[in-house]
């Protein structure tokens, strides 16, 4: 999750600004309004000083857990999942991975893709479903 801020934060000021988050979005989204940028940034912008640090960026995306109804937490989460998962099947490849990171300037082998689906994948099928990725992102914060 470092990596994903880190790459967002483009002047490397260890927070992310209105028009960081929006060029980081819109090279997912192209015809992604301002107005839906806007709410999205409100959502992760948890103490409203107009920036996201990397506490608000982690935290953000965490999942509560035991919930029935969707958190915000849980609708950006879904929304990082989707990003990842290009084709829409439910599942994050390693291809996937590697394209995203990629898009976000990182630099990393499609073996560096491999061993970061396998070490989440706990079903063993060569994939990131949505529960092992809300896995992936809680032992994240936690290691932090």
């Amino acid at each position: 999750m470092a990596e994903i801020f880190e790459s967002v934060d483009k002047n490397k000021d260890g927070k992310i600004l209105w028009d960081e988050f929006a060029e980081a979005i819109r090279v997912f989204s192209p015809q992604i309004t301002s107005e839906e940028i806007d709410k999205m940034f409100i959502v992760l912008d948890v103490d409203g000083d107009g920036q996201i640090d990397d506490v608000e960026f982690a935290s953000c995306l965490m999942v509560n857990g035991g919930g029935e109804k969707d958190t915000e937490e849980e609708v950006v989460m879904k929304e990082a999942f989707d990003l990842y998962d290009m084709d829409g099947d439910g599942k994050i490849s390693a291809s996937e991975i590697h394209v995203v990171l990629k898009r976000l300037g990182e630099k990393h082998t499609m073996e560096d893709c491999v061993v970061m689906v396998q070490t989440v994948d706990k079903d063993s099928d060569g994939f990131v479903n949505f529960e092992e990725f809300k896995i992936m992102m809680n032992s994240n914060k936690e290691s932090h």
